[in-house]
């Protein structure tokens, strides 16, 4: 699960569980990296300048990134079949992260036959978390919770998440 930046580091994992890096062979490397589901909440997903966040993109590109390394870290483009199960939330008037982030993440899930789920909220903008004290948007992680119940994820029962 993440929020923001941290909703790249999420799909980074996602979609990129699977990549051999240049580190030590060890045991631990038999293990798979991929996660059971994502949840991204009003993500940073692609490196592209059309809608990426900037500053995420300087923090983690550099300035002046290759073609290559936009495209390695726009992770829309990098999912597959494998990609694990999707839930995504956003609202439209985000004006730090683009809502386009979450969409184009979500065509391409579905163009690949992943499960996915996504939510967008007409108000809420940026940063919103629990979107506590905000209408109806505080129903969001009921949202998430009915979604990994209906995948087998989740066997705790919503009354006992409230004691």
């Amino acid at each position: 699960m993440g929020f923001s930046a941290g909703g790249h580091l999420a799909s980074t994992l996602g979609t990129h569980y699977d990549s051999e890096e240049e580190i030590a062979k060890d045991s631990i490397n038999s293990l798979s990296a991929r996660p059971d589901f994502l949840a991204l909440i009003y993500p940073v997903i692609t490196m592209d300048t059309s809608f990426t966040h900037m500053g995420s993109r300087n923090s983690l590109l550099g300035a002046n990134p290759s073609d290559e390394l936009v495209k390695n870290f726009s992770n829309e483009l990098q999912i597959t079949t494998e990609t694990p199960p999707t839930f995504l939330l956003h609202a439209s008037d985000d004006d730090v992260v683009p809502v386009e982030n979450s969409i184009h993440f979500y065509k391409a899930l579905v163009d690949k036959n992943v499960y996915t789920e996504m939510h967008i909220y007409p108000e809420g903008g940026h940063g919103f978390s629990f979107g506590l004290d905000q209408g109806y948007l505080s129903t969001w992680t009921n949202r998430l919770y009915d979604w990994l119940q209906k995948m087998n994820l989740m066997t705790v029962n919503k009354s006992e998440i409230s004691k």
